[in-house]
C-alpha cells in the first residue's frame, strides 16, 4: 500500500478544511486506504470526512465515494476526479464545522482541495 500524503488546508468563516490523498493498487481496498488516510493526516476528529476514489481494473473503472454526512461532498469529489481521469486514487476532505453555516461555499472548497490534491500526487 502507498503512503498517505498529506494535501492542502483551508478556511472559510469558523470552518477548517483538509485533504488528504493516497494511490490505490490495482485491486486495493478503500476502506483500509480510507482508514490509513484518516488516521495519517490526523481527520479522525473531524464534523464530516467526505471521500471518493476510481479504481481501474482489468480496463474497467469502478467509482466509490462516501459523504461522511456532508450530503453531496463525495460527489464533488468524484467529479473532479472524473474530469482529471484520475486513476487508482483515493482522496478525502476533512471538515471541521466551526458553528457558523457556510453554505454553497463549502463545495466550492471541497472541489479546490481536490484538484490541489491531485497535483500533489
Amino acid at each position: 500500500m502507498s503512503t498517505p500524503v498529506k494535501g492542502p488546508k483551508t478556511s472559510a468563516g469558523a470552518c477548517r478544511f483538509a485533504a488528504g490523498g493516497i494511490r490505490l493498487a490495482p485491486g486495493q481496498e478503500p476502506a483500509k486506504a480510507l482508514k490509513e488516510l484518516v488516521s495519517h493526516c490526523r481527520m479522525r476528529k473531524a464534523s464530516h470526512v467526505s471521500w471518493a476514489c476510481r479504481l481501474a481494473l482489468d480496463g474497467r473503472i469502478t467509482e466509490m465515494k462516501g459523504d461522511g454526512g456532508e450530503s453531496g461532498a463525495g460527489s464533488i469529489i468524484l467529479d473532479v476526479l472524473r474530469k482529471s481521469s484520475a486513476e487508482n486514487i483515493l482522496v478525502a476532505v476533512a471538515r471541521w464545522y466551526g458553528g457558523k453555516h457556510i453554505g454553497g461555499l463549502r463545495f466550492r472548497i471541497y472541489r479546490k482541495l481536490t484538484s490541489e490534491m491531485l497535483e500533489t500526487l
